[in-house]
């Protein structure tokens, strides 16, 4: 029971920020940011810090937020637990005030019923990889027949995910599908076994493909549109001040060096028009 209880309070961990209405009236915020451990996006480093891009970006906004209304902000990284999608979904969700959801986080019509997004600030690509040993997939119509016997990995509650689960109805239906926590969880799946293969995040291929590790990408899969957000609790009341600051941070120069250091130049393609 003890154990039962104590996985539930991970899964609903409630984390409190400032509101921005005290912050304004005190000059002064306390901002909780959590994350889900994405290389490139904001994970902790060997050092104990916490680096990418969403770190930078935060820093910006935390000094514009300085200089405009005169806020000193203080600001803290919260991991979620076991580098979890879900979780790091259900924590933000869960959360009050001055909170905010770093990731590769998409924008979906129904997460917008439990949470506020921020501008977009990258356009993801959506990439079908597998390990290199694989055929070219020619047509998505044939990938039963191609990837027969082959193992799908996805992460659930994950824009990729619904991508495999969609495969698997319309042409697919034998599709076997493994549920792993993280994309890049997917990714070493991939270079581990032969048989493996799953939807990702362009940017992981791209960082995978620059290592020299044995994936392949399905150009035939590719799919364009999705976008990523920074997230925050339905009763958020900061999302007019990142909405102001982050539609015209993404379009800076600084910004663009932001994204290739660390993201690499392959994502300059990605930012958001």
């Amino acid at each position: 029971m003890f154990l039962l209880l104590f996985g539930v309070s991970l899964v609903f961990a409630q984390q409190n920020g400032d509101t921005f209405a005290r912050a304004n009236s005190s000059k002064s915020a306390n901002l909780v940011y959590i994350h889900a451990g994405v290389n490139g996006f904001a994970s902790n480093n060997s050092a104990g810090s916490t680096t990418g891009l969403l770190v930078d970006v935060m820093r910006e906004f935390e000094n514009y937020v300085n200089q405009k209304y005169g806020i000193r902000v203080s600001s803290r990284y919260v991991e979620a637990q076991n580098k979890d999608f879900k979780l790091y979904l259900e924590e933000v969700r869960n959360s009050s005030g001055g909170v905010f959801g770093l990731s590769n986080t998409s924008v979906k019509e129904e997460r917008k019923e439990f949470l506020k997004y921020s501008p977009t600030f990258l356009n993801n690509i959506s990439v079908l990889i597998s390990h290199n040993r694989f055929p070219t997939l020619i047509n998505m119509d044939n990938i039963s027949t191609a990837f027969n016997g082959k193992m799908g990995y996805g992460v659930p509650s994950t824009t990729n995910y619904d991508r495999m689960t969609s495969v698997k109805s319309s042409n697919f239906p034998s599709m076997q599908i493994t549920n792993v926590t993280s994309s890049r969880d997917i990714l070493e799946n991939i270079i581990s076994n032969p048989n493996a293969f799953g939807f990702s995040d362009i940017h992981y291929y791209l960082e995978y493909l620059e290592q020299g590790k044995p994936v392949k990408r399905h150009p035939v899969g590719d799919q364009i549109g999705d976008q990523f957000g920074i997230i925050m609790p339905k009763n958020s009341d900061w999302d007019g001040v990142m909405s102001e600051f982050l539609s015209e941070f993404i379009k800076t120069g600084k910004y663009r060096e932001m994204v290739t250091r660390n993201l690499g130049k392959g994502a300059l393609r990605m930012i958001a028009n």
